[in-house]
């Protein structure tokens, strides 16, 4: 029994990202990440600021790493989808349109 408390205590969690608007639904987005930490895993999610970020890259760059280095991928699509685009591209998709391209690329579980 010792060395199965043992093991739990040095895996790793499952890292998740959660990739959604911010705007209009913080609370719902709260109750997502308080129910997805007590199943314990590892929440990436901008709206808490724990997505991982690097200097070095820009805000989109970040969001893109996240999906690449995350375990799993959730995507939320809601009524206000479509913000949060490149300002220096007008036909650019939007970042969380980007970043589920990219999670179905890598066939993350989503």
């Amino acid at each position: 029994m010792a060395n199965k408390s043992k093991k739990s205590a040095t895996t790793e969690r499952l890292r998740v990202m959660v990739s959604s608007t911010v705007y209009g639904v913080e609370d719902e987005l709260d109750r997502i990440y308080s129910t997805l930490t007590s199943f314990g895993y590892e929440v990436w999610m901008s709206h808490m600021g724990t997505l991982p970020v690097f200097s070095d890259l820009s805000a989109f760059k970040n969001c893109l790493e996240g999906v690449r280095r995350c375990d799993l991928f959730l995507g939320i699509i809601g009524c206000q989808y479509g913000s949060g685009q490149d300002p220096d591209d007008s036909e650019s998709l939007s970042i969380v349109h980007q970043e589920l391209r990219l999670a179905i690329e890598l066939n993350k579980p989503r």
